[in-house]
Protein backbone atom coordinates (compact mmCIF):
# COMPACT_ATOMS: atom_id res chain seq x y z
CA UNK A 1 0.00 0.00 0.00
CA UNK A 2 2.83 2.34 0.91
CA UNK A 3 4.62 1.50 -2.31
CA UNK A 4 1.50 2.35 -4.34
CA UNK A 5 1.21 5.72 -2.60
CA UNK A 6 4.88 6.45 -3.26
CA UNK A 7 4.49 5.58 -6.94
CA UNK A 8 1.49 7.90 -7.25
CA UNK A 9 3.41 10.74 -5.59
CA UNK A 10 6.33 10.22 -7.95
CA UNK A 11 3.99 10.27 -10.95
CA UNK A 12 2.39 13.52 -9.79
CA UNK A 13 5.77 15.15 -9.17
CA UNK A 14 7.19 14.06 -12.51
CA UNK A 15 4.04 15.21 -14.26
CA UNK A 16 4.33 18.60 -12.59
CA UNK A 17 7.92 18.89 -13.74
CA UNK A 18 6.92 18.06 -17.30
CA UNK A 19 4.19 20.68 -17.24
CA UNK A 20 6.62 23.23 -15.83
CA UNK A 21 9.11 22.46 -18.59
CA UNK A 22 6.41 22.83 -21.24
CA UNK A 23 5.41 26.19 -19.80
CA UNK A 24 8.98 27.45 -19.95
CA UNK A 25 9.30 26.24 -23.53
CA UNK A 26 6.13 28.11 -24.50
CA UNK A 27 7.47 31.29 -22.93
CA UNK A 28 10.45 31.14 -25.31
CA UNK A 29 8.47 30.40 -28.46
CA UNK A 30 8.27 32.28 -31.71
CA UNK A 31 4.91 33.46 -33.05
CA UNK A 32 4.26 33.83 -36.77
CA UNK A 33 2.92 37.36 -37.35
CA UNK A 34 3.35 37.58 -41.13
CA UNK A 35 3.76 34.93 -43.79
CA UNK A 36 3.95 34.70 -47.57
CA UNK A 37 4.45 31.69 -49.81
CA UNK A 38 4.38 29.16 -46.94
CA UNK A 39 1.89 26.85 -45.29
CA UNK A 40 2.59 28.53 -41.95
CA UNK A 41 -0.08 31.10 -41.16
CA UNK A 42 -0.12 34.19 -38.90
CA UNK A 43 -1.07 33.16 -35.38
CA UNK A 44 0.94 29.93 -35.47
CA UNK A 45 3.09 29.32 -32.40
CA UNK A 46 6.23 27.42 -33.32
CA UNK A 47 7.07 24.63 -30.92
CA UNK A 48 10.52 24.38 -29.42
CA UNK A 49 13.04 23.09 -31.95
CA UNK A 50 10.41 23.15 -34.74
CA UNK A 51 12.09 23.15 -38.13
CA UNK A 52 11.03 25.74 -40.69
CA UNK A 53 11.42 25.25 -44.44
CA UNK A 54 10.90 28.12 -46.88
CA UNK A 55 11.15 27.88 -50.65
CA UNK A 56 12.51 30.58 -52.94
CA UNK A 57 10.48 33.78 -52.56
CA UNK A 58 8.74 32.72 -49.34
CA UNK A 59 8.90 35.05 -46.34
CA UNK A 60 8.21 34.72 -42.65
CA UNK A 61 8.19 37.21 -39.77
CA UNK A 62 8.41 35.81 -36.25
CA UNK A 63 7.78 37.56 -32.94
CA UNK A 64 9.25 36.72 -29.54
CA UNK A 65 7.74 37.49 -26.14
CA UNK A 66 10.36 40.19 -25.52
CA UNK A 67 9.31 42.07 -28.68
CA UNK A 68 12.21 40.97 -30.85
CA UNK A 69 11.33 40.00 -34.42
CA UNK A 70 13.04 37.60 -36.79
CA UNK A 71 12.57 37.81 -40.56
CA UNK A 72 13.31 34.75 -42.66
CA UNK A 73 13.54 34.74 -46.46
CA UNK A 74 13.54 31.60 -48.57
CA UNK A 75 15.29 29.50 -49.44
CA UNK A 76 15.68 28.61 -45.77
CA UNK A 77 15.68 25.43 -43.74
CA UNK A 78 16.40 25.24 -40.05
CA UNK A 79 15.25 25.84 -36.49
CA UNK A 80 14.88 29.53 -35.60
CA UNK A 81 16.94 30.35 -32.53
CA UNK A 82 14.74 30.20 -29.44
CA UNK A 83 14.46 33.33 -27.36
CA UNK A 84 14.56 33.20 -23.59
CA UNK A 85 11.74 35.00 -21.81
CA UNK A 86 12.80 35.18 -18.20
CA UNK A 87 9.95 36.13 -15.93
CA UNK A 88 7.39 35.62 -18.70
CA UNK A 89 4.65 33.01 -18.93
CA UNK A 90 3.98 33.44 -22.64
CA UNK A 91 0.47 34.87 -22.13
CA UNK A 92 1.16 37.87 -24.35
CA UNK A 93 2.04 35.72 -27.35
CA UNK A 94 -0.97 33.51 -26.67
CA UNK A 95 -3.31 36.53 -26.77
CA UNK A 96 -1.72 37.80 -29.99
CA UNK A 97 -1.92 34.34 -31.53
CA UNK A 98 -5.65 34.21 -30.80
CA UNK A 99 -6.08 37.66 -32.38
CA UNK A 100 -4.25 36.71 -35.57
CA UNK A 101 -6.04 33.39 -35.89
CA UNK A 102 -9.32 35.31 -35.89
CA UNK A 103 -8.15 37.59 -38.70
CA UNK A 104 -6.80 35.04 -41.18
CA UNK A 105 -6.32 36.31 -44.73
CA UNK A 106 -5.37 34.55 -47.99
CA UNK A 107 -1.96 36.24 -48.04
CA UNK A 108 -0.91 38.19 -44.96
CA UNK A 109 -2.93 39.00 -41.88
CA UNK A 110 -1.31 42.36 -41.29
CA UNK A 111 -2.07 43.24 -44.89
CA UNK A 112 -5.57 44.11 -43.69
CA UNK A 113 -4.04 47.29 -42.27
CA UNK A 114 -2.83 48.32 -45.71
CA UNK A 115 -6.03 47.50 -47.59
CA UNK A 116 -8.70 50.01 -48.47
CA UNK A 117 -8.47 53.67 -49.40
CA UNK A 118 -8.88 55.11 -45.91
CA UNK A 119 -5.70 55.81 -43.98
CA UNK A 120 -5.30 54.19 -40.59
CA UNK A 121 -4.18 55.76 -37.32
CA UNK A 122 -0.53 55.28 -36.41
CA UNK A 123 0.26 52.84 -33.59
CA UNK A 124 -0.60 54.28 -30.18
CA UNK A 125 -2.95 56.92 -31.60
CA UNK A 126 -6.74 56.71 -31.35
CA UNK A 127 -8.89 57.19 -34.46
CA UNK A 128 -11.57 59.71 -33.45
CA UNK A 129 -13.90 58.51 -36.22
CA UNK A 130 -13.86 54.85 -35.20
CA UNK A 131 -16.79 53.99 -32.88
CA UNK A 132 -16.85 51.18 -30.36
CA UNK A 133 -14.09 50.05 -28.00
CA UNK A 134 -10.99 52.20 -27.74
CA UNK A 135 -7.88 51.23 -25.78
CA UNK A 136 -5.88 54.09 -24.27
CA UNK A 137 -2.34 52.93 -23.54
CA UNK A 138 -0.53 56.26 -23.24
CA UNK A 139 -0.67 59.47 -21.23
CA UNK A 140 -1.35 61.90 -22.80
CA UNK A 141 -3.81 60.29 -25.19
CA UNK A 142 -3.04 60.94 -28.86
CA UNK A 143 -6.16 61.50 -30.97
CA UNK A 144 -5.91 61.13 -34.76
CA UNK A 145 -8.10 62.23 -37.66
CA UNK A 146 -7.84 61.07 -41.25
CA UNK A 147 -8.55 64.50 -42.75
CA UNK A 148 -6.54 67.41 -41.37
CA UNK A 149 -7.36 69.97 -44.08
CA UNK A 150 -9.53 72.17 -41.84
CA UNK A 151 -9.38 73.77 -38.41
CA UNK A 152 -11.94 72.24 -36.07
CA UNK A 153 -12.96 72.02 -32.45
CA UNK A 154 -12.74 68.69 -30.65
CA UNK A 155 -15.54 68.22 -28.13
CA UNK A 156 -15.46 65.39 -25.60
CA UNK A 157 -18.60 64.47 -23.64
CA UNK A 158 -19.43 61.74 -21.16
CA UNK A 159 -22.30 59.30 -21.66
CA UNK A 160 -24.83 61.76 -20.21
CA UNK A 161 -23.80 64.50 -22.64
CA UNK A 162 -21.82 66.55 -20.12
CA UNK A 163 -18.97 68.39 -21.82
CA UNK A 164 -15.54 67.40 -20.53
CA UNK A 165 -13.33 69.27 -22.97
CA UNK A 166 -13.47 71.55 -25.99
CA UNK A 167 -10.13 71.99 -27.69
CA UNK A 168 -9.08 73.59 -30.99
CA UNK A 169 -7.70 71.23 -33.64
CA UNK A 170 -5.46 73.30 -35.95
CA UNK A 171 -5.52 72.87 -39.71
CA UNK A 172 -2.78 70.59 -40.97
CA UNK A 173 -2.45 68.73 -37.66
CA UNK A 174 -3.56 65.10 -37.86
CA UNK A 175 -2.84 64.44 -34.17
CA UNK A 176 -4.11 66.13 -31.02
CA UNK A 177 -2.94 65.26 -27.51
CA UNK A 178 -5.32 65.35 -24.54
CA UNK A 179 -4.68 64.43 -20.90
CA UNK A 180 -5.57 60.84 -20.01
CA UNK A 181 -7.35 62.20 -16.92
CA UNK A 182 -10.34 63.01 -19.12
CA UNK A 183 -11.04 59.29 -19.42
CA UNK A 184 -11.96 56.59 -16.92
CA UNK A 185 -11.59 52.87 -17.54
CA UNK A 186 -14.85 51.19 -18.54
CA UNK A 187 -16.75 54.43 -19.17
CA UNK A 188 -18.52 55.57 -22.36
CA UNK A 189 -17.92 58.86 -24.17
CA UNK A 190 -19.03 60.91 -27.15
CA UNK A 191 -16.36 62.63 -29.21
CA UNK A 192 -17.08 65.16 -31.94
CA UNK A 193 -14.94 67.16 -34.35
CA UNK A 194 -16.57 69.20 -37.07
CA UNK A 195 -19.68 67.33 -38.22
CA UNK A 196 -18.33 63.92 -37.21
CA UNK A 197 -19.28 62.16 -33.99
CA UNK A 198 -18.43 58.75 -32.54
CA UNK A 199 -19.41 56.84 -29.41
CA UNK A 200 -16.64 55.12 -27.45
CA UNK A 201 -16.36 52.48 -24.75
CA UNK A 202 -12.97 53.10 -23.21
CA UNK A 203 -10.42 50.70 -21.78
CA UNK A 204 -7.65 52.61 -20.07
CA UNK A 205 -4.29 51.20 -19.03
CA UNK A 206 -3.35 51.83 -15.41
CA UNK A 207 -0.05 53.29 -16.60
CA UNK A 208 1.61 54.15 -19.91
CA UNK A 209 2.71 50.99 -21.71
CA UNK A 210 6.06 50.93 -23.51
CA UNK A 211 6.31 47.19 -24.19
CA UNK A 212 4.69 46.79 -27.61
CA UNK A 213 4.07 43.04 -27.24
CA UNK A 214 2.31 43.56 -23.91
CA UNK A 215 0.41 46.51 -25.40
CA UNK A 216 -0.84 44.49 -28.38
CA UNK A 217 -1.84 41.59 -26.11
CA UNK A 218 -3.71 43.90 -23.72
CA UNK A 219 -5.53 45.55 -26.61
CA UNK A 220 -6.48 42.19 -28.09
CA UNK A 221 -7.81 40.95 -24.75
CA UNK A 222 -9.72 44.21 -24.31
CA UNK A 223 -11.52 43.93 -27.64
CA UNK A 224 -9.53 46.63 -29.48
CA UNK A 225 -8.51 44.40 -32.38
CA UNK A 226 -7.78 47.14 -34.94
CA UNK A 227 -5.48 48.94 -32.51
CA UNK A 228 -3.71 45.70 -31.60
CA UNK A 229 -3.11 44.95 -35.29
CA UNK A 230 -1.67 48.45 -35.76
CA UNK A 231 0.82 47.84 -32.95
CA UNK A 232 1.78 44.50 -34.53
CA UNK A 233 2.33 46.29 -37.84
CA UNK A 234 4.86 48.54 -36.09
CA UNK A 235 6.62 45.46 -34.69
CA UNK A 236 6.61 43.83 -38.12
CA UNK A 237 8.10 46.88 -39.84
Amino acid sequence: MLNQICRRVLLLVSGGLLLSGASLAQAGQWLVIDAEGTTLTPGTLLTEQQKVALSEGARLTLLAENGETLKLDGPYSGVPGQKSAAGSDGKNLAAIASLLQGHSKPTTTLGVLRSGSRRTAPPGAVDVDRPGKQCLSRDPVVLWRGNATTQESMTLMDASGKMLANLPWPMGEAELTVPADYFQDGQSYQIQHGSRQASWQVRKASQSMDNLVATAAWMADSGCQAQALAVLQELKD
